[in-house]
């Protein structure tokens, strides 16, 4: 494509935050001040109650070049099912404040966890007052793609504590090359011919198409990401989630409130309790990014990693008694759950068949 490097942003946009995007009556738009400056935080409240008490809020973290946005559909469903939801914007995100160019390009990932933290302990503080709560009410963190690598950052790094976490197609932590295998062939010619400009993969409608959606997608439902998308990225912060940044354990000890799966039994024949599942490693069946065999993989090391902390006596309430052998775990781990969505790609929520996703991580969190 001609004109290659002169077709992108190279300048924050201006006003700076940039002017609102229409959002549905249903949602409502907030800023979180900041050292840095004002992040955008989308928020959607239930308008009934729970006959069985107040349900836990719902945080949804964005991924590289995302917003807040990107979660409206699941902001409005799980709302309407009881779900207090929030969702925020990083810096040079959505509504929230960019940095320059160059300022953005370098910005690590230490300063993106730390819009990240910012909004869990605002959306703590609002959810604790709402339901006047004497302890600080904690969220159930969904993250998706490189948001997902981050919100592993954080957690290992003990910076929130949560009460579940779902990789939704999310970078694992356990180092993220192969997830970029994709673009490995036009990254070494489209990357320079573009001057290096961190969107050289999402110039056009065809390109975001192939990267985050199903060839059967219809253009406009791509249109409409694209436009959502942010001019610029930062390059520093995917980099620093290349090579392997958790153990396992790090990322699990800051959830809490693990159960058993059902009542402890004193007969000596029963089968162990098993451990209910308060993280999910959500998968996209046609992700040419974090493909399911990856996400697979990851699932598979927390697995191993949620074992060892049990043996070692680091789940509070659980120990290695109420843990099941593999053939009686089957497909229903103990601790870590991964599921497979059938007939999406990587932005499997904005997908016209957006509710799948939704559906799996409804019934997940039922189970918290």
């Amino acid at each position: 494509m001609p004109f290659g490097p002169f077709i992108l942003q190279w300048r924050a946009p201006s006003p700076n935050p940039p002017n609102p995007t229409s959002i549905p009556p249903s949602i409502t738009r907030s800023y979180i001040g900041t050292p840095s400056g004002p992040l955008e935080l989308l928020c959607a409240l239930p308008t009934t109650t729970s006959s069985k008490g107040p349900k836990p809020p719902l945080f949804f973290a964005h991924g590289g070049f995302g917003c807040a946005s990107v979660w409206l559909s699941y902001l409005q469903f799980f709302a309407a099912r009881g779900y207090p939801c929030y969702a925020v914007s990083y810096r040079g995100h959505g509504g929230s404040w960019y940095p320059g160019f160059w300022r953005m390009y370098f910005t690590s990932r230490e300063a993106m966890a730390e819009d990240l933290v910012a909004g869990i302990r605002e959306v703590e503080r609002l959810e604790t007052e709402r339901r006047k709560a004497d302890e600080r009410v904690k969220v159930v963190l969904v993250a998706h793609s490189a948001g997902g690598a981050l919100s592993q950052y954080v957690l290992s790094r003990g910076l929130v504590r949560v009460q579940g976490f779902c990789m939704f197609a999310a970078v694992p932590g356990f180092g993220s090359i192969s997830v970029y295998k994709f673009w490995s062939l036009i990254a070494p010619i489209h990357f320079p011919y573009r001057l290096f400009h961190p969107r050289y993969v999402f110039t056009n409608t065809s390109q975001v198409h192939s990267a985050f959606f199903t060839p059967s997608t219809p253009v406009s439902v791509v249109q409409h990401l694209e436009r959502l998308l942010s001019p610029y990225e930062s390059m520093l912060w995917p980099l620093q989630s290349m090579f392997r940044f958790v153990t396992g354990g790090d990322v699990l000890s800051s959830i809490t409130g693990w159960k058993l799966s059902r009542a402890k039994t004193t007969e000596l024949d029963s089968p162990p309790a098993g451990v209910s599942a308060r993280m999910l490693i959500l998968a996209a069946e046609h992700d040419v990014l974090c493909t399911p065999n990856i996400l697979l993989d990851a699932a598979q090391r927390y697995r191993v990693a949620f074992r060892e902390m049990v043996l070692r006596g680091k789940i509070d309430g659980v120990s290695n008694l109420h843990i099941r052998s593999e053939s009686e775990q089957g497909d229903d781990w103990d601790g870590v759950s991964f599921k497979v969505v059938p007939g999406v790609g990587h932005h499997l929520q904005n997908h016209v068949e957006w509710e799948r996703g939704a559906q799996e991580i409804l019934a997940w969190v039922e189970r918290l």
